[in-house]
């Protein structure tokens, strides 16, 4: 048996307030697209499921780095390549009048719009009518294996610890928390390699007809370096009109950071957001407009686009995004999002899909080569570089957070990987295969 946990040098670990072990049949870790897919398709299949996520609301990116724009649900034709539980998301959007769509014209993408409260209450509501054990403001701390399967987790939260143990678990956690904490075998690009960050920005006041154009941004930020020295990283970036509110989505302050140094993500963090009041005053001296412009929010968190990843039995390659590979025989997901690179602060690689439609991703990208019991859905999916640029996106993730907890729901009840099981189960829960 193996328990992992780390402790710096001289420090004590206190576990005096342990409380009694919880037991279920199928445990996900982090409460993002992938992971609330994971835990209804799961409880869906008739397991027991408990969802473990740190913050005190569900949707990852969505609402803690308020990345309020569902991508990956239509292929660039607009074909729709993702239903099943993402499917019942947008139905309770459309049930408020919340469900629209927007295609970027500088990517020619498809994406589904969000309102950040209405996004929240959503997900509270697709969680809660699934039956689910949901434990909010609960950090993963540890993790038991033994004959190469997790055993239990730790969990710590306000008032003490707590052990979950389960026959199936899956990650969904972005960063790869349980891969890690367990041990199992994981992709780690060079910190160098991995993608830039973003801090979100949602700036109000901003006219209607007001100009959000890139061509606009550039010379705005141009004119601003010039008048004041200031350097701002990148010239222009995505900005996206938000529903209800009206206020302004700009993708603009971006940092290239090692996600896994907390020192330096608390330097992304700091300079992200000095940069987004000097984009702030760059457009609203430069830009027509943004003129009332005023800063409504940032983050909470910067958007981190990529960590750890799974090693799987099987994985993406970008020659399998490119050429649009189909998997009869051991698909359990779509993709249709182009490769989207963040190689630098403003500097995005680009590749496409053949035919501008979608790939298949297979049963094994999402179960681990090393943990018998372990899966991994969202940005951690087992796929090279190139392939994870296509696909880490949120409306991919419900896709493959789905089948996890739909093939960790048929390990756990029957002890074995099944995968006509799985895609016979998924496919009765709506999922396009």
């Amino acid at each position: 048996m193996n328990r992992r946990f780390h402790l710096r040098k001289g420090l004590v670990a206190v576990s005096s307030n342990v409380e009694p072990t919880a037991d279920f049949d199928v445990v996900v870790v982090g409460g993002g697209a992938a992971g609330i897919a994971a835990a209804v398709g799961a409880a869906r299949s008739g397991a027991s499921v408990c969802v473990v996520e740190q913050y005190g609301f569900l949707g990852g990116a969505a609402t803690n780095s308020s990345v309020l724009t569902h991508c990956g649900f239509f292929d660039q034709t607009g074909t729709q390549v993702v239903r099943g539980v993402g499917q019942q998301v947008l139905d309770r959007l459309a049930e408020r009048r919340l469900y629209r769509t927007q295609t970027i014209a500088e990517t020619g993408n498809t994406v589904v719009l969000l309102d950040l409260e209405t996004t929240k209450s959503v997900y509270d509501q697709v969680i809660g009518e699934s039956g689910v054990t949901l434990l909010l403001h609960s950090k993963l701390v540890g993790a038991t294996t033994a004959d190469g399967r997790i055993t239990e987790i730790e969990i710590v939260h306000r008032g003490g610890h707590r052990r979950i143990t389960g026959r199936a678990f899956v990650d969904c956690s972005g960063d790869g928390a349980l891969i890690a904490e367990s041990g199992s075998a994981m992709r780690l690009s060079e910190a160098a390699e991995r993608q830039a960050c973003t801090l979100v920005m949602r700036v109000g006041g901003v006219a209607d007809d007001a100009d959000l154009s890139q061509a606009g941004m550039a010379a705005a930020v141009g004119k601003y370096e010039a008048d004041t020295g200031h350097a701002l990283i990148r010239d222009s970036g995505i900005a996206v009109r938000m529903p209800v509110a009206r206020d302004v989505m700009l993708l603009l302050a971006d940092q290239h950071r090692d996600a896994l140094s907390v020192e330096e993500l608390t330097e992304a963090e700091l300079r992200a957001r000095e940069l987004s009041w000097h984009y702030l005053d760059a457009f609203r001296r430069f830009l027509p407009g943004w003129e009332e412009a005023y800063l409504a929010f940032t983050g909470p968190q910067i958007g981190i686009r990529e960590a750890r990843r799974l090693r799987g039995v099987d994985a993406v390659l970008a020659e399998d995004v490119s050429a649009g590979r189909k998997r009869p025989d051991d698909a359990v997901a779509r993709c249709g999002w182009p490769m989207e690179n963040h190689v630098a602060p403003g500097v995005t690689e680009y590749g496409g899909i053949r035919d501008k439609g979608w790939y298949h991703i297979s049963y094994g990208a999402i179960r681990s080569s090393s943990t018998d019991n372990l899966w991994a859905g969202g940005r951690l999916v087992s796929s090279d570089n190139s392939a994870y640029a296509s696909l880490r996106v949120m409306g991919t993730s419900f896709a493959t957070g789905h089948a996890c907890g739909v093939a960790a729901a048929v390990y756990a009840d029957a002890g074995v990987h099944d995968y006509a099981s799985v895609r016979r189960e998924l496919e009765n829960q709506g999922a396009l295969i």
